[in-house]
């Protein structure tokens, strides 16, 4: 199989290539970048007279800026995440060689659980993988997450923040027009209780470079196989902020 030919060597191109064609760049670094996925969520933060443009990456698609964000004497770098494993993880390197520390993302996640209300913080504490990118950055295997070190760390500081969350399995899965009825029970008698794009990519990398990561979700749309699919709308202006609120609180822990 494809998927069970990981290879740790050097590859052709590396970060740093991609860096020295590029040229010497004079964007602003900081130590933490936070990521989240909402468009929305980004341009409201951006839009804050306590923001200013900071830098970009690009591709082919364009630009990708991110803007530095300063409160009451703490500066992080917000940048909105790109969707599906591949292309965050491609851009997680680059980042993480421009001089990036810390990266703290976060965007919604499906319910298999019909027990988990919106709106509520998840840390996904391994992700079953079922997508193609982990691949490349880990040995094959059915799940892949936080090593146990790092996830009572990350927990460790959101408990010190009284931040309420949920540890449990999610399924990651880059095809998600495809989520059948069959493959969603599998998934939930595997023991995963959300469904997301990008979790095991980034945990996978996160591991093979040695990557500080504090990936968490907030629960959206319910899955159900017995009702069909609910949209459960409601992640209204103020929920968003709440959840980059809990961001910054974690990025000022890791100051």
């Amino acid at each position: 199989m494809l998927l069970e030919e990981f290879d740790p060597a050097r590859a052709v191109i590396e970060p740093e290539d991609w860096f020295a064609i590029r040229g010497e760049m004079e964007e602003e670094i900081c130590d933490t970048i936070i990521m989240p996925f909402s468009g929305t969520l980004f341009e409201k933060i951006s839009s804050l007279e306590n923001s200013r443009y900071g830098g970009y990456m690009s591709n082919i698609n364009g630009k990708q800026p991110w803007f530095i964000y300063e409160e009451d004497g703490q500066k992080v770098a917000v940048m909105k995440a790109l969707l599906g494993g591949s292309a965050l993880v491609g851009k997680l390197e680059e980042l993480k060689e421009a001089g990036f520390k810390n990266f703290i993302i976060f965007g919604t996640c499906g319910v298999l659980d019909g027990s988990l209300e919106s709106n509520k913080l998840i840390v996904p504490t391994s992700s079953l993988r079922d997508e193609g990118m982990s691949y490349h950055y880990a040995p094959a295997s059915e799940e892949i997450g936080y090593s146990e070190q790092h996830l009572a760390h990350f927990t460790g500081i959101l408990d010190k923040l009284r931040i309420p969350h949920t540890q449990c399995k999610a399924w990651t899965t880059d095809a998600f027009y495809r989520e059948t009825s069959d493959k969603v029970a599998r998934r939930k008698k595997a023991g995963a209780k959300v469904v997301d794009m990008e979790w095991a990519s980034v945990a996978a990398w996160a591991q093979f470079r040695d990557a500080s990561v504090y990936h968490f979700f907030y629960t959206s749309d319910f899955v159900d196989t017995e009702n069909g699919w609910d949209k459960r709308d409601g992640h209204e202006e103020e929920d968003l902020l709440r959840f980059f609120d809990i961001a910054m609180k974690i990025a000022g822990e890791l100051a």
